[in-house]
């Protein structure tokens, strides 16, 4: 090993006159100063500056944007653009066996038979991760002609009914953060293409309760999509997808109506 090299990932010097063993071992500090960024994003609970987490963690700006690199690279955190904010990513739910999807499937799952088997149409869940919504349940319509998303696909929250259904109703600063910093880009010729626009529909969606996708995602496809919260948090949230041609206003609202009517908002205890 070089000299160089015998310092931690973010240049902390190695104490050479410890042996660390068993109970005594010595922290490392590198990993010290990872978990320390990993709480407090956690904590934060919402996309997040360089600055918002230099002020939770005390730590100096040039050790955290090395910490925070480092993470990105591993995959635990992730950026809303490549100067943007931070926001921890499935990855980190992952090292916990994905307890909170799983918590938030098992108080999903009935509330998305319930859909399923009044409309016999593609039921999704998702969760908002950054720009992307994630696909973590489907049931898919026992149909000839049905749209099959599978569990694991990512979108862009604000083509989604599933993703506006979620950032309608963050906290106003993630709203503002997701949209002013992601670049609007065509999935369909109906894609929303302008900021104002979208400001609208999250706006519209957040009076009523329910997002609504007209082949904005994918042609031939119209998705209405609801929130789910836990402790009056937003945490996800759950969509119908319905092929075009099946699709008419009064469809529509008649599963809007459906949605009103499902308890989508969760306590802890709930959970369990």
């Amino acid at each position: 090993m070089d000299r160089a090299d015998e310092h931690d990932a973010i240049g902390d010097p190695i104490d050479e006159t410890v042996v660390p063993t068993g109970r005594d071992a010595a922290p490392i500090a590198v990993l010290v100063k990872a978990f320390r960024v990993l709480e407090a994003m956690a904590d934060l609970g919402e996309p997040a500056p360089l600055r918002a987490i230099a002020k939770l963690t005390d730590l100096p700006k040039g050790t955290l944007f090395r910490v925070l690199q480092t993470l990105c690279g591993l995959g635990y955190i992730g950026q809303i653009d490549p100067t943007g904010f931070y926001h921890l990513t499935s990855q980190v739910s992952y090292l916990g066996r994905n307890a909170r999807q799983e918590d938030i499937k098992m108080m999903a799952i009935p509330h998305m038979k319930t859909l399923h088997q009044r409309f016999n149409e593609t039921v999704n869940l998702g969760v908002l991760e950054g720009i992307f919504v994630y696909y973590i349940a489907v049931i898919e319509a026992n149909r000839a002609l049905t749209w099959r998303v599978p569990a694991g696909t990512r979108d862009m929250f604000y083509s989604t009914a599933l993703g506006r259904a979620i950032v309608a109703f963050v906290q106003p600063a993630q709203r503002e953060a997701l949209v002013r910093h992601t670049t609007l880009k065509s999935r369909t010729a109906r894609t929303v293409m302008s900021r104002a626009e979208l400001d609208a529909i999250l706006d519209e969606t957040h009076r009523t309760g329910t997002a609504l996708d007209v082949e904005e995602n994918d042609d031939g496809v119209v998705c209405i999509g609801a929130p789910l919260f836990l402790d009056n948090r937003v945490v996800a949230s759950i969509s119908v997808s319905i092929p075009s041609s099946r699709y008419t206003p009064a469809l529509g609202e008649e599963v809007r109506q459906v949605f009103k009517e499902l308890d989508l908002r969760f306590k802890t205890n709930r959970a369990a």
